[in-house]
């Protein structure tokens, strides 16, 4: 956003407020908005007066423009994926399930050596496995005496 972009945006936030908005508050505030598309921020400065009643900050448009990208970029980035996964779907070669598909699976199942447990799972199952094992196999201490219940003497 250019210095005349952000007096723009001023402009439009002190119809919105009644705020003085001068060059030196345009400077200022292009000091901090500079690098930020005037789009997304007059969309954060609409955002902010519709759901709030705080006095309209720099540090405001700043956080609600970049949301505003973030979701942007999400969207963007579901709709990429969803049309990948058409395209996959759509692809009669990714989808062959031929008798002779499934015999070479079943070949290549076959031909594998069993994995090893502990490297196929979850680092902190096969702790929580060893843990569970320690525990089932110990042996209570011979030399431990509980406590037992308190006395209800009174000591002087």
């Amino acid at each position: 956003m250019n210095l005349a972009e952000t007096s723009d945006l001023l402009a439009f936030i002190a119809r919105c407020d009644n705020r003085r908005a001068d060059d030196a508050t345009a400077i200022a505030w292009h000091s901090i908005l500079g690098d930020l598309p005037l789009g997304d921020c007059l969309a954060a400065a609409r955002r902010h007066f519709a759901e709030a009643d705080a006095y309209l900050m720099p540090v405001h448009i700043r956080r609600g423009a970049l949301e505003i990208d973030r979701e942007r970029r999400r969207q963007q980035r579901e709709v990429a994926e969803r049309n990948e996964q058409l395209a996959i779907a759509a692809d009669p070669t990714r989808r062959d399930r031929s008798e002779a598909v499934r015999a070479l699976i079943a070949q290549l199942r076959d031909s594998l050596p069993d994995g090893d447990p502990d490297k196929l799972r979850r680092a902190e199952w096969v702790e929580h496995d060893r843990r569970r094992e320690r525990l089932a196999a110990a042996v209570p201490n011979p030399h431990y005496a509980p406590p037992g219940p308190p006395s209800t003497e009174e000591t002087p």
